[in-house]
């Protein structure tokens, strides 16, 4: 807690205890590990020597050691009761918040005037406010959770890499609770899902994205695609941009055994397609239907914005990037509704990305439940683009331009913001026709 400048008054930092929370956590943790070296030592009386006093120097050992293994479990106890301490006090003063403002907000008209200099946006008033409201709640819920499920995987000598995704889950969530980042969608359960509103959709907006991303996507990973978001937002000078980072479903974890199927896009598609409607009445009530928004599918998440389309997805452009295919079952224009035949469409395959082993190549296998539809770089009414090259200028291609193609600095980024924005367009090369040798 930090004084403030009334008389005997505190103000309360949330955030900080939480941070305070997860020193002791990671402390406690290392106290455990310390207290499982300490009680697997054992000595036998014969490295005393075998003289007659070697039984009472290891009954001495065993003795001295016990007692310290005793002291350390008492300090790792006391750090848990302290770190849980924290954790609950800082929960606590985030309800007696959301209490006192419901309270305050119940007291005011249902669509108050916003204060000069608040923005307008969708964090602010609407539907959208209660449900990031209530979702801060589970976030900070989810947060306790996590703590007591690393202090375990620590005090248990789990895997490395479930130890490190427990971590990065546990920043997430301290992020979204210090910086009041607006969480649309939250679930903690499994390997998570979440939506994530990067900035304000306000009357002065004309650019939103909705970004789906691909395999591997789970909570622990979800910063990295919320990280693109703010690298467009942050590039709009005007602030005209927004942008929806759309994880709430259940990704295949496994691009060999998992990415062929079309399952989890089929699963997806649904819940994208109603978002989508969703977002279109906040963006249209917001900025009097003034902005247009792009649905931008990376990887496996091409191929859910592909399906979704496929079902009316409310969006005015549709990009494809690194993208497994048009959607389970798409392979012409005549397989998308009339709903969508205004859509601007644009697609971008590095070269030699191995994504295109997938795209356009189950013709005929599809009713095995495999595959996703066409080639999007080579749909009918499609804008090839270019990938280029990376920040450092070397030419992005092979696997490691499938989400290279995402980093600010390169041709591609640059081409998903033109997309995103309007803007500036870099098409694909085209291939040189092949040479005709008359006999």
């Amino acid at each position: 807690m930090t004084s403030v400048g009334t008389a005997g008054g505190y103000r309360v930092a949330p955030a900080k205890l939480e941070a305070a929370a997860a020193e002791l956590g990671g402390r406690a943790g290392t106290l455990a590990t310390a207290q499982k070296a300490v009680a697997g030592e054992k000595v036998e009386a014969a490295a005393f020597g075998r003289v007659s006093a070697s039984a009472a120097a290891a009954a001495t050992f065993a003795k001295t050691m016990a007692e310290l293994g005793e002291k350390i479990d008492e300090q790792v106890r006391r750090a848990q009761t302290l770190r849980n301490g924290l954790t609950a006090a800082a929960a606590g003063y985030r309800r007696a918040d959301e209490q006192v403002a419901a309270m305050y907000r119940a007291l005011l008209p249902e669509a108050p005037l916003p204060k000069a200099g608040t923005p307008a946006g969708a964090a602010t008033s609407g539907a959208w406010a209660g449900a990031i409201r209530a979702n801060r709640a589970k976030v900070s819920d989810a947060l306790t959770a996590e703590q007591d499920r690393l202090e375990q995987l620590q005090a248990t000598g789990a895997d490395t890499r479930a130890i490190a995704a427990s971590q990065r889950k546990i920043a997430l969530y301290q992020d979204i609770l210090a910086t009041n980042r607006q969480i649309l969608r939250f679930d903690p359960a499994g390997n998570g899902r979440i939506a994530e509103l990067v900035g304000n959709i306000e009357p002065g907006t004309r650019n939103v994205g909705l970004f789906v991303p691909g395999v591997n996507t789970r909570m622990d990973t979800f910063q990295g695609y919320a990280d693109l978001g703010r690298s467009l937002i942050a590039a709009d000078p005007a602030g005209r941009t927004a942008m929806v980072v759309w994880a709430d479903g259940v990704f295949p974890q496994n691009a060999v055994t998992h990415g062929p199927e079309a399952s989890y896009a089929q699963a997806m598609a649904p819940g994208l397609k109603s978002f989508g409607d969703e977002l279109r009445s906040q963006v249209d009530a917001r900025t009097g239907g003034g902005a247009t928004i792009t649905a931008i599918g990376h990887s496996y998440g091409g191929a859910t914005v592909g399906l979704a389309d496929q079902q009316g997805l409310a969006v005015d452009r549709v990009l494809h990037v690194e993208s497994a295919g048009m959607g389970h079952g798409v392979w012409s224009p005549a397989d998308l509704p009339a709903s969508q035949a205004g859509v601007q469409r644009y697609s971008m395959t590095a070269p030699l990305d191995p994504i295109v082993v997938a795209q356009g190549n189950a013709w005929g296998a599809e009713w095995t439940g495999i595959g996703h539809g066409a080639d999007p770089d080579t749909f009918p009414g499609v804008t090839d683009l270019a990938t280029g090259r990376d920040a450092a200028g070397e030419t992005q291609w092979g696997l490691s331009a499938h989400s290279g193609v995402l980093k600010p600095g390169s041709d591609s980024w640059e081409n998903i913001y033109g997309v995103l924005t309007g803007g500036h367009l870099t098409p694909a090369p085209v291939a040189p026709a092949p040479e005709v040798v008359l006999p």
